[in-house]
């Protein structure tokens, strides 16, 4: 039902990704200036010098899939399996996220200077999600020792 626990769990997990598509991942100095890491892409002085398109999708995905998810309250054992492979998509996510550092920090020779809260949220997600799951298999192990007194 929407007025569960991992209903709220879910939303919450869908505005951290969210907040980890709208703020930075990571600061680096390059040459004195600084290189912000975003979902999109890394920005110099406010321009693009290189897209990571694909990380904005699948950080979307994860976001969309978790408001799916919360909708689909008659099918528990499908929420059950959609937020398992939204725990992967964010895992995914970070994979993603530290291959592009990777392929691009050794190139350009920069220099880490912080994280910043993008990089955490979907840690959070994941929790949350976790947290939906365990509340959703109680729900669907109540329905079913219901159906057994029946």
């Amino acid at each position: 039902m929407l007025q569960r626990i991992q209903t709220v769990y879910l939303l919450i997990a869908s505005l951290c990704m969210v907040a980890s598509l709208l703020t930075h991942l990571a600061v680096f100095a390059f040459d004195g200036q600084i290189v912000r890491f975003e979902a999109m892409g890394f920005y110099l002085n406010q321009e693009i010098i290189f897209s990571t398109w694909g990380l904005f999708v699948i950080g979307n995905i994860s976001a969309i899939l978790s408001v799916v998810i919360v909708f689909l309250y008659n099918k528990r054992m499908l929420q059950i399996r959609l937020a398992a492979i939204n725990i992967f998509m964010i895992v995914g996510y970070y994979g993603l996220i530290a291959f592009y550092i990777y392929m691009r920090n050794p190139e350009v020779n920069s220099v880490f200077q912080n994280i910043g809260i993008g990089i955490v949220t979907p840690i959070v997600a994941i929790i949350l999600t976790y947290l939906a799951i365990r509340k959703i298999g109680a729900d669907e192990a109540l329905v079913r020792s219901l159906n057994r007194i029946r």
